[in-house]
Parts: C-alpha cells; structure tokens; sequence
C-alpha cells in the first residue's frame, strides 16, 4: 500500500503567509519609491519654474525702475534728441508687460494659499509703483514747459515722487528677494509626510520592513537635501549676479551724470558768465535774464549731484569707505547738532565695491532713522577690519524701542519704510553671508551691528 503523504498545513499556511508578507512589503517599498519620486519630480517641475520667473520679475522692475531715471535725465537735458527720450519710455513699458507676464505665469502655479497671498501683495505693491512712475513722467512733461514759480514747485514734486518711487522699489526688491521660501519647504515637509504616514503603517502590519523604510527614507531626504542645497545655492548666484549687474548699471550712470553731465553744466555756467562780462552796462535786461538761466543751471546742477548720489555715493570712488563715512557722519552733525564719535578703518585696509557700498548704506540708513526718530544726544560710529571679517557699528543714546515686537506688528506706512530699508540691507548682507543685527529696548539706546565676511 503506497505511503501516504501528508501535507502540515500549519507549515503550509505559515509559508504562504510569509511569501504573502514578503510580496506585500515588497509591492508597499514599490509604491512608496514610486510615490517619493513622484514627489520629487513635481517638485522639480513646479519650483524651479516658478523662481526663475521670480528672477525675470526682479530683472523687470530693474529695468523698469532704469527707464524712469533714464526718462528723467535725458527730459531734462534738453540738447538730447526726442528719439532717446521715447526710447527710454519703450523701455519702461516692455519692462512692465514682462513683469506682468511672468506675475501671470506665477499666479497660474500657485497652487498654496500663502503662494496665492504672495501674488496679491506683489501684484498691488507692483501697481502702486506703476503709479509713481506715471506720476514721476507726467509732472516731467508738465514742468518743461512750466513757468518759474510753477516749475520750481513741480521739480519739488518730482523729487519727492522719486524718494517715494525708490523706496517702494527697494521694498518690491526685498520682498522679491525671498518668494515664500518656507511656504515651498512646508509643501515638501508635507509631501514627505505623507510618504512617511505610509511608511508607518506598513511597520505596524510588518515589523522587518522598519530597517528597508528607513533606509529609503534616508536615502530620499538626504537625495531631497542635496537637490534642494544645489537649487538654493543656483538661486543665490542669480540673485548676487542680478544685483551686481544692477549695482553695475547704477554705477556707470552715476559716473556719467556726475562726471559727464556735471562737467557740461559747469562749463555753460562758466559760459554764461563770460557772456554776462561782454554786455555793455545798459544791456541790463539781457544780464538779467542770463542771472536767471544760472540759477537754473545752479538747481539743475543741485539735483543732478543728488540723484547720483542716490544711485552710487562718487566719494566712495573717490575718497574710500572711511572718508565717505566720515564726511556722511560730519553732514549729520551739522544737521541735527549731535556729539558723533567714529572710530574709523585703519589705513591700508582695502574692501570691494559691493562690501564699501553695502555698508555705506547701512550708516546711512541708521543715521537717517537716529535723526528722524531716536532723539539721541550721542552717537558712535565704528568700523574694524580683521583678517577675513568686517565689521560695523552704528549705537546711540536715544529712547530705543522694542525691536523684535516693532518688525511682528502691523505697520503704518511710515513704519513700512523703516522696516522695508532695514529688511532689504537685511537681504543684501545676507546674501554676501553677512550678518546684521539691531539691538535695542525702551529708554536703552539702539545698536545695529553688520558683520561681512571679507
């Protein structure tokens, strides 16, 4: 009788139950791979994309903001041909359209409500510059033809438009700078979440699979961390290569308005004056019509050493960081009759343009807030040079206040242009990998301290 075979079902089962748990990790680790990578991809495909056309729209309003100084200068410099005044004018709106155009491709793929809140408050502060620049060109046509009184009063409004145009500019350009950053690292943290929500239940119904999980999620994040390192570190270079390119252009057209423009007034007044000494007494008409066209030349000459001074200070080319502070901290102390102390940089210290610029700025900015709001008696200036750091501090005695509580509440617009200023040096430094810091209390002074890596 032939042996009968048994079969132990037990084994059987047990068997087919571990086959079955191996297949289902197996086919769990798949789609989790699967899921990561679809992640991943999105991400790629919807974040580069959309800093790219962040970066086209700080380049826009770059050239947006340079057709309307352009505008300016070349309106009142009347032996120019109209061709270069409209040409300046095709710049201002082909910037505009981009900018719209690459606001637009945003908007489409915000796909977050803080993304979507980012497009809005871009969107209007965008239009209230508009608004500026509109105003700016048409008080330039108005004045040209304006008489005396009236001209003089229109040029005031002009400058005080284009002190509020750079100052919403500055602003725009800040908030550029930094497009919901940590809105795009949540929507990742939440990606990833959700492939580790799934990773977990599979380790509650198979308890070996914890060691494949955690080794595909190790190499996801650290494969996740080097990909977004290398796009941020992209990103930085663009965003360092747009503002030495903006740097560049405000540089040589500071240099051509101060240089070039400045030499041909000074030589028409010095011209008008030896046309003024060849009129015979009686011809008292003619001189006084030739007094009238120097005072003119003397306000536009005014005005054309501001505005370069607005786009690039010449005595930082000229004179040095130290020097330019020095005589920035002398101007101040005439102003508002306060005691300065500055310790200034040692001799034969030398600092790159963009460092000399950044912190000419930061003095500026700080004296400017100390005579405005600070009611301070005393202030001290100091700026040291180590072997590969920089370092400045601007402190003073005044009512001081609470700084971190100041930057989180609601402003008013006087507030915003303090916050805006603050902020955007804020950008700048940091992205050179410098430091700033502003420390003050109620009734305890303020101080402000840049570090810059040299």
């Amino acid at each position: 009788m032939p042996r009968r075979i048994t079969v132990d079902w037990g084994m059987v089962a047990g068997f087919s139950g571990l086959l079955f748990l191996i297949i289902a990790v197996g086919l769990i680790g798949i789609r989790q791979i699967e899921n990561l990578n679809r992640v991943v991809s999105y991400l790629a495909k919807t974040d580069m994309p959309m800093q790219n056309a962040v970066l086209e729209m700080k380049s826009s309003n770059s050239k947006y903001a340079m057709g309307i100084r352009s505008y300016m200068f070349w309106r009142s410099a009347k032996y120019l041909e109209a061709a270069s005044v409209a040409q300046k004018l095709d710049l201002v709106r082909s910037a505009s359209v981009n900018f719209d155009k690459h606001l637009a491709f945003y908007a489409v793929r915000a796909g977050l409500s803080q993304e979507k809140e980012w497009v809005k408050v871009v969107r209007e502060s965008e239009t209230e510059l508009r608004k500026i620049g509109n105003t700016i060109i048409a008080t330039i046509d108005k004045a040209e033809g304006a008489p005396g009184d009236e001209k003089k009063a229109l040029e005031g409004a002009i400058n005080k438009n284009l002190m509020d145009f750079e100052g919403k500019l500055f602003g725009i350009d800040a908030y550029l700078g930094d497009p919901l950053q940590k809105s795009i690292q949540s929507a990742i943290d939440d990606q990833l979440s959700v492939a580790e929500s799934g990773k977990r239940r599979s380790i509650v119904l198979l308890w070996w699979s914890l060691l494949v999980g955690l080794l595909l999620g190790a190499q996801t994040a650290y494969l996740i961390y080097r990909r977004s390192k290398r796009e941020q570190e992209h990103r930085e270079l663009l965003w360092r290569q747009v503002i030495r390119v903006e740097e560049e252009q405000r540089n040589n057209l500071s240099l051509q308005i101060h240089d070039q423009m400045g030499q041909d007034l000074s030589a028409l007044k010095i011209y008008l004056g030896l046309l003024g000494r060849d009129l015979s007494p009686e011809m008292k008409e003619q001189k006084e019509r030739i007094d009238k066209t120097k005072k003119i030349l003397d306000g536009l000459m005014d005005k054309t050493h501001n505005i370069s001074e607005l786009l690039r200070p010449p005595e930082l080319d000229d004179l040095g960081l130290s020097e330019s502070i020095a005589a920035l901290i002398l101007q101040h102390k005439e102003m508002t009759g306060n005691n300065y102390n500055y310790e200034r940089l040692g001799a034969g210290a030398f600092l790159s343009p963009e460092h000399s610029l950044i912190l000419y700025r930061v003095v500026q900015e700080a004296l400017t807030n100390i005579a405005k709001y600070s009611e301070a008696k005393n202030v001290e200036v100091s700026l040291e040079k180590n072997n590969d750091t920089v370092a400045l501090m601007v402190s003073d005695d005044g009512k001081g206040f609470n700084y971190e509580e100041y930057v989180r509440r609601p402003g008013r617009r006087k507030d915003d242009k303090i916050k805006l200023g603050l902020q955007g040096l804020r950008e700048r430094i940091e992205l050179i990998g410098g430091v700033l810091r502003v420390c003050s209390k109620p009734g305890q002074g303020t101080k402000l301290e840049v570090t810059l890596p040299v």
